[in-house]
């Protein structure tokens, strides 16, 4: 079967609807199959909406979770293709698939109303099974009536309040699958990495009144799997959480999403010895977990920790003299990895949304550790999937209807769409996503330069989550949706010059041009030689355009002092959102300010990334503040960005690294610092390494790149260039 030619045969088949007790067990579909000898290959075609567990004869047939991913279901829905021939040899067997709900069909009520997203409706599933046999020909099994259903112990689950089982439960005799309505969506193939467990853990343990509370040591989104001996009848309660109460125990709660369960699983145990569960169809961010009503106390098997996500390849590592540079990009990477579940969310906790802010303050970080190429992709149809026929974009993606005038319009977040198309080329050289969005690309740039108002753009949320705050912050955010729509017109300029579209070209760079004079005019005082947005002066707001390159010439070095000045005025600390943390320290670096850059950037005090790890994080959190409501929130991370493009001094150029620049910064007492990535052209790296003014470089790059060197120097850079492949050494004296 080729990708156009599923399904062939088979049709969508359902359970017969349950009665009301067990409206929310779920379903299981299955057929019993007779596999003759001489089959040389067999292949499975699947798709179960909303979560499927696929298994023969009990097996899973392969390591995935929770597929198949994440749509709006109305325009995409994604089948997985698994080779299952080691799981059928000559004999009977019984192929099943037991269907959970994700958010086709999530039963709990919650602000964004994924639970009355357009496209839910009773669980169903498609699957086409191709015998290869050694003469050449086929059979193709696929489902259809003559296939059965019954009722799994699962009796409910839901991404934001956990999931059921109970193991007392007698499995209903089976009765015939009825037909069922297809979805609306285009049936098409997966094309990005699975998600998959990447991480077992087992915890210590602590009494707490009469809760038993488990700490794995580490943040992670996943679930646990539960060994025990728990007596028939007996409900273990299992709960989730990243953060202890004040006495111990652990209560997750969301305002978001109605009702008192939350990150809650239960189990139901049968009386046997070593029953063993886990859940199927539910993720939950944790590090902590809560048994109550277990029947025995826990030994070290009882519980096992599984961290799970989309296995993107590490693709990026960093290292530097000081340790805490090294805990930054260790907890960065560990926060984006447990925000990858078929879409880029801001936490597994509490929304598991795809915000299109926090993706494109994460993207360069992203693709600076991970291949996230495939994914991101994907998250592009998404985008695409969610655009209004004008234009409009929402400020998630995808979305049951929340986001367009709910926190809209946000340029700062919906410009994600021709960032994310831009980098992708710079990284990955390939214009075929340009091409294939350019008419929704161009038609969200036209929406958003109709929502100008007197010439700049405006925004719901800007710089969001500035220390003491719960949200927006007192700026306009008037510099910051500007300067980065500006960045997109700019990106999407530089785009239709690759593709040969001339006219958008011009229009898109002159637009980009008329909106950075308007800012300027608006917000720039040049008296005072600063962008003023609120009462009180706004770092970000004057960081971003020195980080874009907008600020006029002749007020270059007073924009830089007035920064400077308020970061000194505050013991160098930031006093910024989510936008800040991005630009910031880059704007300091690239400005002579980088020793200033360094001092902020090692502060363990509130508000600092350091105070995060002073107060026990492992990962990146949502807020300075440790009420944070997150404490697995990639988008105030980003540091590792600077640590990558300006400590250690590698940034990536373009056409898929046909280009890069190497300019390190020894900035203060720093002895070394080291970045190596494996790009698509081979593998570039950097390493620097002081002794007292003798600097050394090492830098090394594969056949196709090219990259310019910039040698810091006691009185000015050294330029040089190198061409690969090549792995070459450059010494210089620093004073």
């Amino acid at each position: 079967m080729s990708p156009t030619t599923f399904p062939t045969l088979s049709r969508w088949i359902q359970a017969p609807p349950p009665d009301g007790t067990d409206r929310y067990r779920a379903p299981v579909l299955f057929t019993d199959l007779a596999v003759p000898d001489g089959v040389e290959t067999a292949e499975l075609r699947i798709c179960g909406l909303g979560l499927q567990h696929v298994t023969i004869d009990g097996v899973p047939i392969n390591d995935h979770r929770l597929d198949p991913p994440f749509t709006h279901f109305d325009h995409r829905v994604l089948y997985v293709t698994t080779d299952v021939t080691g799981l059928l040899p000559a004999g009977d067997h019984r192929l099943s698939i037991t269907l959970g709900r994700g958010f086709f069909a999530l039963p709990t009520g919650n602000v964004w109303h994924w639970h009355r997203a357009p496209w839910a409706g009773p669980l169903r599933a498609i699957a086409e099974l191709r015998l290869v046999f050694a003469d050449g020909s086929t059979r193709v099994i696929g489902t259809d009536e003559t296939w059965s259903a019954t009722l799994g112990r699962t009796t409910y689950d839901c991404y934001y309040a956990g999931e059921s089982y109970d193991a007392t439960l007698p499995i209903p005799d089976p009765v015939p699958a009825v037909r069922a309505e297809p979805p609306r969506g285009v049936l098409q193939p997966a094309g990005h990495e699975p998600i998959r467990v990447t991480w077992r853990g087992r915890p210590t343990w602590e009494r707490v009144g009469n809760s038993w509370v488990a700490d794995f040591g580490r943040t992670i989104a996943g679930w646990v799997g539960l060994r025990c001996d728990q007596q028939r009848g007996a409900q273990v309660t299992i709960t989730y959480a990243e953060k202890r109460e004040s006495d111990g125990t652990l209560r997750p709660r969301s305002v978001h999403v109605e009702g008192d369960r939350f990150q809650t699983d239960s189990y139901i145990g049968d009386g046997t010895r070593g029953q063993y569960w886990e859940p199927q169809f539910s993720y939950k961010g944790f590090r902590y977990v809560q048994l109550d009503g277990l029947s025995h106390d826990p030994d070290p098997e009882t519980l096992t920790g599984y961290a799970a996500h989309n296995d993107v390849p590490v693709v990026g590592d960093f290292s530097c003299s000081e340790p805490l540079f090294e805990t930054f990009t260790a907890a960065m990477a560990r926060t984006i990895e447990n925000n990858l579940h078929h879409i880029p969310t801001d936490t597994p906790v509490y929304e598991k949304n795809g915000w299109t802010g926090d993706a494109q303050l994460g993207l360069i970080t992203m693709t600076d550790l991970f291949d996230v190429r495939r994914l991101m992709i994907k998250w592009l149809d998404d985008l695409r999937d969610a655009q209004h026929p004008d234009g409009w974009l929402p400020v998630i993606a995808p979305t049951a209807g929340w986001g367009y005038t709910d926190l809209g319009p946000s340029p700062e977040w919906t410009t994600v769409y021709p960032h994310l198309l831009r980098e992708l080329y710079r990284r990955y050289g390939d214009l075929g996503p340009v091409r294939d969005h350019w008419l929704n690309l161009t038609r969200y740039l036209d929406w958003e330069l109709g929502k100008l108002v007197d010439g700049v753009a405006v925004s719901r949320l800007g710089d969001y989550l500035q220390p003491g705050t719960d949200g927006v912050g007192p700026d306009d955010s008037g510099v910051t949706a500007s300067a980065l729509l500006i960045r997109a017109l700019r990106d999407t300029a530089e785009l239709a010059d690759l593709i040969g579209a001339t006219d958008d070209q011009r229009r898109f760079s002159a637009a980009a041009a008329q909106l950075t004079a308007a800012m300027n005019e608006k917000f720039l005082d040049r008296d005072r030689g600063r962008y003023e947005v609120g009462p009180v002066y706004s770092q970000t707001s004057n960081a971003l355009p020195l980080v874009l390159g907008l600020v006029p010439d002749d007020q270059v070095l007073a924009v830089v002092a007035n920064l400077v000045a308020d970061i000194e005025q505050r013991d160098d600390h930031l006093n910024v959102g989510c936008i800040g943390a991005n630009c910031v320290l880059p704007a300091l670096t690239g400005h002579g300010q980088g020793d200033l850059a360094l001092r902020v950037a090692r502060q363990t005090s509130y508000p600092s990334w350091g105070f995060w790890f002073a107060n026990g994080a492992d990962t990146m959190w949502e807020m300075w503040e440790t009420t944070a409501r997150s404490r697995d929130h990639y988008f105030h991370g980003t540091v590792v960005q600077w640590l990558i493009e300006d400590v250690a001094g590698l940034r990536c150029g373009d056409h898929g690294w046909r280009t890069c620049t190497v300019r390190p910064h020894p900035l203060g007492d720093l002895e070394h610092a080291a970045y190596a990535i494996n790009t698509v052209r081979g593998r570039v790296a950097v390493a620097w390494r002081r002794d007292g003014d003798r600097f050394d470089l090492e830098v090394e790059v594969p056949d196709g790149t090219t990259a310019a060197i910039l040698l810091p120097g006691a009185i000015e850079p050294q330029a040089h260039q190198v061409i690969g492949p090549i792995r070459t050494e450059f010494s210089s004296r620093l004073s």
